[in-house]
């Protein structure tokens, strides 16, 4: 699974690379893509927040043990970023 900025900026990759092929030289993609990765980081940011309030609700206190997944472990298993 990917999230809709990830399908965004693959699908704007895709795009730059066509244009590329055809001899077309489209700077602004390159921006698109620059402008969508900064929302993909906060997105990131959000589900962070978001993932870290879930964890302490669901465990009844702000303690949060080292044997759980951190955010990071759960994102790049969840959605596919390696």
């Amino acid at each position: 699974m990917k999230t809709p900025m990830q399908e965004l900026i693959e699908k704007l990759k895709d795009l730059y690379d066509y244009d590329l092929k055809e001899g077309i030289r489209n700077g602004s993609k390159l921006v698109d893509i620059e402008l969508s990765q900064e929302l993909l980081d906060k997105e990131k940011e959000f589900m962070a927040d978001v993932w870290l309030e879930a964890q302490v609700a669901y465990q009844g206190d702000a303690y949060i043990k080292p044997s759980d997944p951190t955010f990071n472990e759960y994102y790049d298993k969840t959605f596919n970023t390696k």
